[in-house]
């Protein structure tokens, strides 16, 4: 999966030369060109800041951030407490500081571009750091715990990290690829305080081809509706390539047709996907 931390909302300073004639806001294609933005949430940040980037060094790891700024701590798994990235933190919390926990890198997926790139498959985080690593986030006031992976329902006590992380913040969002249907995950997360995010990365052909996992798009296709018919709050999300560009429109009225956010996010140079970017990238 392709770890960008974002919203829906898009924001885009100025059009490509592409689109300068036109009146309108920018067409898609050129909102999501990878060579120049990464999303974050609702901001768009030149790839030159490269902070928001996951070092391969480590099985997981954990970032604090703020919005409408970047990475303002990360976890020190060694000394077990959040480090500071910078000097002007003053305690006081800012309108949305989100906790990104990567709790697994296991996934059923081997997504092409996907950003763990060598660490895939090589472990869980210890539940003993993670409620180290909430009880220490305390005093910086997250307003929402992002639990990632790999596939972070894979991890063998994901719904005691799901419940420790509702009562560390007001808010929820899992990122998942969808791959698990047992009905007591689903039923967990259609608590309304939790919101979850899954890909659909083409049509049937070229989901496949991306994951490199055969019938895993039939598989997500029924996990969306049995998500949706649960109550779970739902975005349908896309890593934008050369091969999933021209699904786009297909993927949107699937969302209009399930009721849910379609939220396209560019592609980005980190682990497997910087392997493969010539393979990948948009060429407009």
């Amino acid at each position: 999966m392709n770890k960008v931390l974002r919203r829906s909302r898009r924001v885009r300073e100025t059009p490509c030369s592409s689109c300068a004639s036109s009146a309108a806001e920018p067409c898609l294609a050129c909102q999501l060109q990878p060579e120049n933005y990464v999303a974050v949430k609702d901001v768009w940040l030149d790839h030159r800041d490269d902070s928001l980037r996951i070092p391969e060094s480590a099985p997981v790891e954990w970032a604090m951030v703020d919005l409408p700024d970047t990475v303002v701590a990360r976890w020190d798994a060694a000394q077990g407490q959040w480090q500071s990235c910078r000097e002007d933190y003053d305690g006081v919390a800012p309108l949305m500081r989100f906790l990104w926990l990567e709790i697994t890198t296991h996934c059923p997926h081997q997504c092409r571009h996907c950003y763990l790139g060598n660490r895939l498959n090589r472990g869980h985080a210890p539940l003993s750091m993670i409620d180290a690593g909430l009880e220490a986030a305390k005093p910086w006031c997250p307003t929402e715990i992002v639990l990632s992976g790999g596939e972070p329902t894979m991890h063998p006590r994901f719904l005691a990290i799901l419940q420790q992380s509702l009562d560390a913040a007001p808010g929820v969002r899992v990122l998942t690829n969808g791959w698990t249907q047992r009905a007591e995950v689903v039923r967990a997360l259609a608590h309304p305080r939790i919101s979850v995010e899954i890909p659909l990365l083409g049509n049937e052909t070229v989901h496949d081809w991306m994951t490199q996992t055969p019938r895993s798009y039939a598989r997500i296709r029924r996990s969306l509706a049995l998500y949706v018919n649960a109550g779970v709050h739902v975005t349908l999300t896309t890593t934008v390539t050369r091969q999933t560009l021209p699904t786009l429109p297909d993927l949107r009225a699937l969302a209009q047709e399930l009721g849910i956010v379609f939220a396209p996010t560019p592609l980005s140079p980190q682990g497997r996907a910087a392997d493969h970017w010539e393979d990948l990238r948009v060429i407009s």
